[in-house]
């Protein structure tokens, strides 16, 4: 008679010894899948409330020296920006209000005399989606009223000195990246102008960019 085949025992899975590779690939999978689940935008996620605020924080970069007012003009330092927006989509198109704080300096080698600046401004604009729905890059332009507090170092302490309100334009682009239920990022860039006038000083001209990264809260 022949001989019966004995069964093959079953491949070691206790501490120390490799899994099965079907082991290793349902468990690759698993981990993939719950990656996944995070990083790519989910269906309730892919399309954004059409009304959410965004809270964005980054650094208010100079493309070009402090210009016209006289102590003030030189080149000035890159420093924190940070604002609050409330934005209301309408189809492709967002509209966008709320104020933004940009600081930066200048120092005495630089410009004449020691000083920071802290530009607060009340923004209005425009954005283009350029898609509907999952992730989706925009441009953008806009209009600013802003007001600059400037602290001057004279050596013997601080003194404050506030411009008139001025005006002046941003544009820029970035991408809405949905993360999870109302939750989204929005990294974005702008270029900006804005000018003031000091009353003693006449007018300050400032060109810079501004790179931030925005986090989105549905409503």
């Amino acid at each position: 008679m022949p001989k019966k085949s004995l069964p093959l025992p079953p491949l070691p899975t206790r501490p120390g010894f490799p899994a099965a590779p079907s082991a290793v690939i349902h468990r690759a999978a698993l981990a993939i899948l719950l990656v996944g689940s995070f990083l790519i935008p989910c269906r309730s996620a892919a399309q954004i409330s059409p009304l959410h605020v965004e809270v964005r924080g980054g650094a208010w970069i100079p493309n070009a020296d402090l210009m016209g007012a006289g102590g003030f003009d030189g080149a000035a330092t890159a420093d924190a920006s940070f604002g609050v927006h409330f934005v209301l989509r309408r189809g492709l198109l967002s509209f966008v209000a709320g104020f933004s704080e940009h600081r930066f300096g200048c120092t005495a080698g630089q410009c004449g005399e020691a000083v920071d600046f802290v530009a607060t401004a009340w923004d209005l604009g425009m954005r283009v989606n350029l898609r509907a729905t999952g992730i989706v890059p925009w441009v953008s332009v806009g209009a600013s009223a802003a007001i600059f507090d400037a602290r001057v170092d004279t050596g013997t302490g601080v003194q404050r000195e506030s411009s008139d309100r001025g005006w002046g334009y941003e544009a820029g682009a970035g991408v809405l990246i949905p993360v999870r239920g109302p939750f989204a990022l929005n990294p974005g860039v702008r270029y900006g102008r804005s000018d003031v006038d000091f009353a003693s000083r006449g007018r300050l001209e400032t060109r810079y960019f501004v790179a931030d990264l925005g986090l989105v809260l549905a409503f």
